[in-house]
């Protein structure tokens, strides 16, 4: 197995089986607890693509979120109840990229993973039941749409992309469920969950080799697809759809997203170097040691929800700031003054610096997560970036590279507003 160091001194040991499946084990000597993710390089986008053998096919949007609910369906009895007698609980995600399912445990791990393995390669689809996913799942996307943080994310999406499947809910739309077949789950299913397009980490006081054997056991022989899928998203225009949008919902205060725009021109090194440039810039905005958060704090026109965030992917990227704020004008006006202020040269390098040793505690201290170290490498591997040079990478970024990435990134003419008020009483 390929031994790769990580900052800390462990060690991930990796290697794929012959079917292309990628295992991932960090061990963890002494820790009780086992933890294991299966994912699939799949997602919401993915809903028209070219199959091998170059047939163009387009599902339904929210079909990788209905799959992802189906397989934890068996003929008889449940996979929540199998996990739970072991001791074990189970769970899955669907994200803009990809379906992941994972278990955590602190006895009989090796049933659980032979197990996830099990039930994410053996769908039970069936017309009786996929009919009634549908009411299921219309009564979870109508009971987001009235959630104040889902409406305003919703929105902003809404507002800055025209085209692009990253501004439709990852669980698609009523309509689009409604339409959703049995077939076109079998065909994604058989699409999209092959071994070469998955990967599967396990975090514990485990030994590699035996976990690598065991997997290799269990794990089902499948009839391959034969070749990659291309992924086909639509052509995004540079412009945004509308500069500023309001809505009104039942919330006691007013809520501001900010959003701007960007090119997803980076992959690999590249994108983890600006990744980290702009949490850096970020950290002076909405870090709560920074002049700028003080600022906007003693106005009142913040409080603890704000935050921003730098969302970067091979497919799509933007940047969002939002707060819950009595005066969304205000907080606009001033957080504009702030930014470009930051654009225009003060970015200082006493601060950056002062950030970048945050930041190696924080990334070290990060591996404590078994949940958040797993999803890394998930990432990690789908992605092609290195997260394991992150120390290294995080020591070649300068002030001038923060100042350039705000510059090159925060561009008005690319960037909208969406606002939430509360439903004023009309009398």
């Amino acid at each position: 197995m390929e031994q790769i160091k990580v900052p800390g001194g462990e060690t991930v040991f990796q290697k794929p089986l012959e079917n292309g499946l990628m295992v991932v084990v960090l061990p963890r000597k002494q820790f009780l607890r086992t933890y294991a993710v299966l994912s699939v390089n799949y997602g919401s986008l993915d809903y028209k693509f070219r199959v091998p053998g170059g047939e163009v096919v387009e599902v339904p949007p929210g079909i990788a979120h209905f799959l992802e609910h189906k397989l934890f369906e068996e003929e008889e009895g449940s996979v929540f109840d199998r996990f739970a007698a072991w001791g074990g609980s189970v769970n899955a995600f669907t994200s803009y990229n990809q379906t992941s399912y994972l278990f955590s445990t602190i006895d009989n791990w090796r049933e659980s993973l032979t197990y996830l393995v099990e039930f994410v390669n053996r769908p039970h689809l069936t017309e009786e039941n996929v009919e009634k996913e549908k009411g299921i799942i219309e009564q979870e996307l109508q009971m987001y749409a009235d959630h104040p943080d889902h409406r305003i994310h919703s929105a902003l999406l809404q507002n800055l992309y025209h085209e692009h499947p990253v501004r439709l809910d990852i669980g698609g739309t009523v309509e689009s469920v409604r339409q959703i077949t049995v077939d076109e789950l079998f065909r994604c299913y058989h699409t999209f969950y092959q071994p070469s397009n998955m990967v599967l980490v396990v975090v514990g006081d485990v030994d590699p080799k035996e976990t690598y054997e065991l997997v290799q056991k269990s794990y089902p022989q499948l009839p391959g697809e034969g070749g990659p899928v291309e992924r086909l998203d639509p052509q995004e225009p540079q412009s945004v759809v509308r500069p500023w949008s309001e809505e009104e919902l039942p919330i006691s205060r007013p809520r501001y997203m900010l959003g701007f725009k960007h090119d997803p021109i980076w992959k690999g090194e590249e994108l983890v170097r600006m990744q980290i440039a702009m949490s850096l810039g970020f950290k002076l905005i909405s870090g709560r040691s920074s002049k700028a958060y003080a600022e906007l704090y003693e106005e009142r026109l913040i409080d603890d929800s704000f935050y921003a965030s730098f969302g970067a992917h091979s497919r799509y990227a933007m940047s969002v700031f939002s707060s819950e704020t009595d005066n969304p004008e205000a907080l606009h006006a001033k957080l504009t003054d702030i930014i470009n202020g930051l654009k225009g040269g003060r970015v200082e390098a006493g601060e950056v610096e002062r950030l970048k040793k945050q930041y190696v505690g924080l990334y070290l201290g990060s591996f404590d997560s078994f949940e958040y170290t797993a999803n890394r490498l998930v990432s990690q591997y789908f992605d092609g970036t290195p997260y394991y040079r992150y120390l290294e990478l995080l020591e070649q970024v300068t002030a001038e590279n923060v100042q350039s990435a705000l510059e090159d990134l925060l561009d008005w003419e690319r960037s909208s507003v969406a606002i939430l008020r509360p439903v004023h009483s009309h009398g």
